[in-house]
């Protein structure tokens, strides 16, 4: 019988190694059935479920696994992955440590550390965990990739090309030290060289999400708006929280101080001037990835990067953009009120650029319903006012208020 079990978790394991992953808990299936607490096919099994996406299960049956055997690293470290792709970092690194705590002989439980880490903004400390993966093993790609990101993060940027560099050396074939270098070198503005390397990738491993997102965003960056949005972006995605809200703000109140010196002409016209380039460069960081989206629809190679939600709300914020322009015109010939419909219309971009496809009303997280919410009260104040001023401008208030809180909830917004 021990015999068999062998055979039995030797082949579940190769299976999954191929990902034929319902043969391989075929497999498993027959083991627990003789044995439900056999250690080694609950971890195949949790395994075969992490591979496949399916992270709670993975996560309930790996715990159930630490009933039967408390002080399995491998399991610590598995768990903790599971609990990383569901975006809980806080219990993937409890997990880790424990994983850690128990083994603190391999690279890859530092490198997933120093991953998370990075992701959490704690730079120096991924550094440190980077480092100690190396100590272990000096050759291990994973930690590489993380200690030359995490120098990039502290600006130590020759450390950070050498250690990169000796990534790409150890393994010429590695897909995420290729999609390293691309978001470096698209960090420096140098969008030709991150094309290569992301398509280099991508060519590694088509489903590398970190690499298709370079992609898409190096092909965008061949707009220059675009592309001094997304240094902007990248930029104060490595601030700290206190810098990511205080610039706004401090713009803002500048502004504010500007205008409200009444005795100095030329504050009043700076204060004008800052106000126009304020409202211009926030609703940019919001709406510059849909336009390089719309000009991206119209290349040769862009419009198979986009998925539906990028090439719909693209659309969406081209019609939007069409329609306001369009309604500029009778503000010049008829009337003064059409330029703020044309407002009102131009500001639909903002939620257009937030909706998923097909739209499910008033299902999803919290900016999706209040993207719903807005695009409602937006439609009722512009067709109401036709009918009733009052109305219409209740409804365009009520639109207003939602539009401040929605544009200020995410001032530090990466593009994507």
């Amino acid at each position: 019988m021990m015999l068999n079990r062998d055979n039995f978790l030797q082949r579940a394991e190769l299976l999954r190694i191929q990902k034929r992953y319902k043969e391989a808990e075929q497999q498993i299936s027959v083991v627990l059935q003789n044995n439900p607490e056999d250690v080694d096919a609950l971890v195949i099994l949790g395994h075969c479920k992490l591979d496949t996406k399916q992270t709670d299960e993975a996560i309930t049956i790996l715990k159930q696994t630490l009933q039967y055997e408390a002080h399995n690293d491998y399991v610590f470290y598995l768990i903790a992955f599971a609990y990383y792709q569901n975006n809980h970092n806080s219990f993937a690194l409890q997990f880790l440590d424990k994983a850690l705590a128990i083994f603190p002989y391999n690279a890859g439980y530092f490198a997933l550390k120093a991953h998370i880490l990075l992701e959490e903004k704690d730079y120096q400390i991924a550094l440190e965990a980077a480092n100690n993966g190396l100590a272990v093993d000096a050759e291990n790609v994973g930690c590489l990739n993380a200690r030359s990101t995490a120098l990039f993060r502290l600006n130590r940027k020759e450390e950070a090309y050498e250690t990169i560099n000796e990534a790409l050396e150890l393994d010429p074939e590695d897909y995420r030290t290729h999609a390293n270098y691309g978001w470096h070198y698209l960090e420096k503005g140098k969008y030709k060289t991150a094309t290569h390397h992301f398509r280099e990738a991508l060519r590694l491993n088509p489903n590398y999400a970190y690499a298709k997102q370079g992609y898409k965003a190096a092909l965008k960056s061949r707009m220059p708006f675009y592309r001094w949005m997304l240094q902007y972006s990248l930029w104060i995605s490595r601030q700290q929280r206190g810098v990511r809200i205080g610039l706004p703000l401090g713009l803002w109140l500048l502004v504010n101080l500007l205008n409200n010196v009444k005795t100095n002409a030329f504050l009043t016209q700076l204060a004008t001037v800052l106000l126009i380039f304020y409202v211009l460069f926030f609703v940019m960081t919001w709406l510059s990835s849909a336009f390089a989206n719309l000009y991206l629809l119209f290349t040769k190679h862009g419009r198979y990067v986009l998925d539906n939600n990028e090439r719909y709300s693209a659309i969406g914020v081209g019609i939007t953009t069409a329609i306001a322009i369009a309604l500029i015109i009778p503000g010049f010939m008829v009337n003064e009120g059409f330029f703020i419909l044309a407002a009102l219309v131009a500001s639909f971009a903002l939620p257009i650029n937030e909706l998923v496809f097909p739209i499910k009303l008033f299902k999803g997280n919290g900016r999706l319903v209040t993207a719903h919410i807005m695009l409602l009260l937006g439609l009722a104040a512009l067709i109401t006012v036709f009918f009733s001023s009052q109305v219409g401008t209740f409804f365009g208030i009520v639109y207003f208020i939602f539009l401040v809180g929605f544009t200020w909830s995410s001032s530090a917004r990466i593009l994507k």
